[in-house]
């Protein structure tokens, strides 16, 4: 089926949903809102058992759209942050196996989707990927924080979450952020094989042993979207629009 910026296509019992929002696929609300009802939609599917995530063109996800978001205002930022929390939550709490296919760069929010996926497979091509919220001035939704604090290594954490750092893919794959790398060519195919193997795990015992060994991030995140969010009112400032803007001129 087609919607608005998402693809899913059904292929026996994998998904493959694609993100295709033109040029980089940044995050904006509308995005992040069907990215959720995606999500849940295909966890209700009794005939899935797996999900491939990927995205069009050049770039898997760049994070949230710089051009738009520092201008939102406030009941844009709050719906934002919640679009946020809830988005990563549907992708990291899927009941069934969720194989990232990282086809190019993965900046900020990008990553975090990235990581929210259960295997990680990036494509052997030139591409950036790193987390980039404090270059732009951007706080951690507890979505995002909980998800790298839970997925990434904490020496790769502090290097890439504290000083903002982009690294290689191949650096990546080193430091454990993506599990494996494959030529562009053979990326979904990879994805797909992987997908495969792992539907055929038993269903229930999988969901259930996510959800243990997720426990406190899946916690904190439902309580976040729930209404204990620090950065619900007041997420951006003055600070932000002058990085993101910063950023965008050196682009």
């Amino acid at each position: 089926m087609a919607t608005k910026m998402i693809d899913v296509v059904h292929r026996g019992p994998v998904g493959i949903v694609t993100l295709r929002r033109p040029p980089a696929n940044a995050m904006n609300i509308e995005l992040l809102e069907e990215m959720t009802e995606v999500f849940e939609r295909l966890g209700q599917d009794k005939s899935l058992r797996s999900v491939v995530l990927t995205g069009q063109g050049n770039s898997f996800c760049a994070g949230v759209d710089l051009k738009a978001v520092p201008h939102y205002n406030d009941a844009d930022q709050r719906r934002m942050v919640v679009a946020l929390n809830r988005a990563f939550f549907a992708v990291y709490s899927f009941p069934g196996p969720v194989v990232g296919a990282i086809n190019g760069h993965a900046i900020a929010g990008g990553l975090v989707l990235a990581l929210c996926c259960d295997w990680r497979i990036a494509a052997k091509v030139q591409f950036l990927t790193g987390l980039t919220e404090v270059r732009v001035g951007v706080p951690y939704p507890v979505g995002a924080m909980e998800v790298v604090r839970q997925e990434l290594r904490p020496d790769v954490l502090r290097h890439l979450v504290l000083f903002a750092q982009n690294i290689t893919a191949a650096a990546a794959v080193e430091a454990g952020v993506f599990d494996e790398m494959v030529e562009p060519s053979s990326l979904l195919d990879r994805a797909m094989e992987k997908a495969g193997e792992f539907a055929a795990l038993p269903q229930i015992a999988f969901m259930k042993t996510k959800r243990q060994i997720r426990s406190r991030a899946y916690e904190a995140i439902e309580a976040a979207i729930a209404g204990a969010e620090p950065v619900l009112n007041g997420w951006l400032s003055k600070e932000t629009i002058l990085a993101a803007t910063a950023v965008l001129q050196r682009a």
